[in-house]
């Protein structure tokens, strides 16, 4: 897998658990820290999965010319958002009130 196909596959991820990662009672706290882990371990993931598959530094020589690879990929910076957000994530459940809802 490409690194674009992963930063894609990582937005798109983002995404659509962005929306779920906030509870209003206890269940869905507890489902909301289920999002959040996965959040953490996803963008773990991908931080150790960038940094472990780093190209080899190029020595340029008169017949080699080295092209220009930036030190932060778009897979680091997909990987630290979405680990901010799960940590983002267990604090807003853990200081948020539980909301009482009548049946």
């Amino acid at each position: 897998m490409g690194t674009s196909k992963r930063a894609i596959a990582a937005l798109v991820a983002c995404a659509l658990m962005a929306t779920g990662c906030f509870g209003y009672n206890r269940s869905a706290k507890g489902w909301s820290y289920v999002g959040d882990t996965i959040l953490l371990l996803g963008g773990g993931g991908l931080i150790a999965a960038d940094l472990a598959t780093k190209d080899k530094e190029c020595m340029e020589t008169t017949l080699v010319k080295c092209e220009y690879k930036p030190p932060i990929s778009g897979v680091l910076v997909v990987g630290a958002v979405l680990a901010a957000a799960g940590l983002f994530g267990y604090m807003f459940n853990a200081t948020r009130p539980n909301v009482k809802t009548s049946r």
